[in-house]
C-alpha cells in the first residue's frame, strides 16, 4: 500500500467540461395550467419583474378588500340604491339636506329663494349632503352674482340719462324731473307701480323726456295738483323767448312809446334770461 495522499480536487474548472447554464426564471411553470393561462396572469411578464408585479397587485387589491364594499345599483329601482343611499349618507326626505338660509343684501330684500323645492330636486337626484349643500351655495351666489350686475347696470344706465339731461336742460333739469315724477305718483294705483314705471322711464333719457313733456303740458294747462308747479327752463327755450322778445317791435324792450319803468323792467327781465342762457352754455 502506498503512503502517498490522494490529491486534493482543483478549483479550477476543468476547460473540457461544458459549464451548467441555470435554469431560465419561470414562476408561471410553478402554477397550474388553469391559473398560467387566465388572462389576468395574461398581463404580467414570466419574469422576476412580472412575478413582482402580480404579488404587488394581489397585496393592493387585499388591501381594499378591507374597506366596507357598496353595491352600485343598476337603476333608480334597483335594491342595492337602498344599501348606496345609506353608505353615502344621502337623507331620507329632501329636509335631511338641512340647507342654511341665504344672507341677501339689503337691495334684495324682494328676491326669495325657495331652498324647500331645491332640496326636493336635489333629493330627486340623490346627491349626498356635501354635494347638495355646495350646489345651494353656488347657485344662490350666482343669482346674487346676477342682481348685483342688474343693479348696477341700472344705475349706470340712469347715471348716464341723468348726466345727458343735465348737459340739455341746465337749470330746468330738476323742475322738468319733478315734474315727471309728480306725473307718475298722481296716475299710479300703488306705491309699487310707482316704482315700477319710474325705473323703467329714467333708465333712458326719451322716457324722463316723456314724462317731462307731459308734465308740462299739465303745468301750462293748470290741470289738478299740477297748477302751482313752476319750471325752469332750457337754453333752447330761453333763446326762443330772448328772440320773441327782442324782435316784437311793440315790447316794452323796443317800444319807444313804452313807459321807462316797464322798458327798464323788460331790459332787466331780458338781461336775467342770457344770464341764465349762459350759465346754462357753460355746464
Amino acid at each position: 500500500m502506498s503512503d502517498t495522499p490522494d490529491p486534493k480536487p482543483s478549483d479550477t474548472p476543468d476547460p473540457s467540461v461544458p459549464p451548467v447554464e441555470p435554469p431560465a426564471f419561470s414562476w408561471k411553470n410553478q402554477l397550474s395550467p388553469d391559473f398560467a393561462n387566465s388572462p389576468t396572469m395574461q398581463k404580467y411578464a414570466d419574469t422576476k419583474d412580472g412575478f413582482n408585479d402580480a404579488v404587488k397587485a394581489h397585496l393592493e387589491l387585499q388591501k381594499m378588500m378591507g374597506h366596507d364594499k357598496v353595491p352600485i345599483p343598476k337603476g333608480p329601482d334597483d335594491p342595492a340604491m337602498v344599501l348606496f343611499k345609506k353608505a353615502m349618507k344621502i337623507p331620507d326626505t329632501a329636509e335631511g339636506y338641512g340647507l342654511p338660509d341665504v344672507q341677501v343684501p339689503e337691495n334684495m330684500k324682494g328676491v326669495s329663494f325657495d331652498k324647500g323645492k331645491f332640496a326636493e330636486a336635489l333629493h330627486k337626484f340623490n346627491l349626498t349632503p356635501d354635494q347638495a349643500k355646495g350646489l345651494w351655495g353656488a347657485y344662490t351666489e350666482m343669482v346674487k352674482q346676477q342682481h348685483a350686475n342688474i343693479v348696477k347696470e341700472t344705475q349706470d344706465a340712469v347715471t348716464n340719462a341723468t348726466n345727458l339731461l343735465r348737459s340739455e336742460w341746465g337749470d330746468a333739469y330738476q323742475s322738468k324731473v319733478e315734474l315727471g315724477q309728480l306725473v307718475i305718483n298722481k296716475f299710479s294705483d300703488s306705491q309699487e307701480m310707482n316704482d315700477f314705471v319710474t325705473a323703467v322711464l329714467v333708465k333712458d333719457p326719451r322716457g324722463v323726456k316723456f314724462l317731462a313733456k307731459i308734465g308740462e303740458q299739465f303745468a301750462e294747462n293748470k290741470i289738478g295738483d299740477f297748477r302751482y308747479q313752476r319750471h325752469s327752463q332750457t337754453p333752447e327755450e330761453i333763446q326762443r323767448e330772448i328772440d320773441l322778445i327782442v324782435s316784437d317791435l311793440n315790447h316794452p324792450y323796443n317800444n319807444p312809446k313804452a313807459l321807462q319803468l316797464d322798458h327798464d323792467r323788460a331790459v332787466d327781465y331780458v338781461n336775467t334770461l342770457r344770464a341764465a342762457l349762459n350759465r346754462a352754455k357753460t355746464r
